[in-house]
């Protein structure tokens, strides 16, 4: 079985061990490097500190059943003797209902298993693959190595879903209102937020009666500037490595949400209010009202 190790710009030794084939339905116990446990990562990856010369792993097979034992001995009778064999209590379990609630199984542990990797090892230098929670990794993998999950992201591709994460955020953002997509088929992130003015206004409004009437009693609330931003924001991130990318789509994400975050509105002392001046953000402005 071919093995694959990533020389990480960190030191580590990473290397994609799957689960043998006799594995499967056992406890895997642990993985070693030259007898040292590594540390697993994800989707098959595990961790050593230095360039491993033999790789293991070991499971734990679960206890096997040997016999049955009658869990009542004033029970026993020529019908229900004191052991079946696993045989026996096969052949009868359909036909005699009893048998569950009388018999106990006897078990054994059995001997832990090893599995050697031995190799071939293809050494390959990068990062770790991305994580479920990371920005996943679209490569474009020459078509003989398309079955190859080990070492995608070290091939060129992109990062797709930008603008979708940054909708959640934006979202998530305290004085926005609306986040839409090409919103009225302008291109484009259209993100509109309710923000204060400089200096703090309040205007007294009616409650308004069963028929929309406006009422004489009232209240005080805090006057709110409007304002709308359209951003352009790419789709994906493309580049010749996972790192690459993931670097550039930190970037992009510090940086358009910081256009969020920095967009204010000031309400103009000099026209009561009637006026705007605007602060951050102004070259995606796409209106500014009151």
């Amino acid at each position: 079985m071919t093995v694959y190790a990533l020389k990480h710009p960190d030191g580590r030794w990473l290397y994609n061990l799957p689960e043998p084939e006799n594995f499967r339905f056992k406890t895997r116990t642990g993985t070693y490097a030259d007898g040292q446990p590594m540390q697993e990562l994800h989707r098959g990856w595990w961790a050593a500190d230095h360039e491993a010369t033999r790789l293991t792993t070991t499971a734990q097979p679960a206890p096997k059943t040997v016999s049955y034992a009658l869990n009542d001995p004033a029970a026993e009778s020529a019908r229900y003797p004191a052991t079946l064999t696993v045989e026996a209590y096969s052949d009868r379990q359909d036909s005699d209902d009893n048998l569950y609630s009388l018999y106990d199984p006897v078990r054994e542990e059995q001997p832990a298993l090893e599995h050697v990797y031995d190799g071939p090892i293809v050494v390959l230098e990068g990062r770790e693959p991305p994580a479920p929670d990371q920005p996943q990794w679209i490569a474009r993998l020459p078509h003989q190595l398309a079955d190859r999950p080990e070492y995608q992201h070290l091939f060129p591709g992109h990062i797709p879903g930008l603008v979708d994460h940054l909708m959640t955020m934006f979202k998530a953002m305290p004085r926005v209102e609306h986040v839409f997509d090409n919103f009225q088929n302008t291109p484009g992130v259209y993100v509109s937020l309710r923000i204060p003015y400089d200096q703090p206004r309040t205007e007294w409004r009616a409650y308004t009666g069963r028929k929309g009437q406006p009422l004489k009693s009232g209240r005080n609330v805090t006057v709110m500037a409007s304002r709308s931003l359209t951003l352009p924001i790419p789709s994906r991130i493309a580049a010749d490595t996972y790192a690459e990318a993931l670097s550039v789509w930190e970037q992009q994400v510090t940086y358009w949400t910081g256009v969020v975050e920095q967009a204010s509105v000031a309400a103009c002392s000099h026209c009561n209010g009637h006026g705007f001046i605007t602060d951050g953000s102004e070259k995606y402005s796409r209106s500014l009202y009151s």
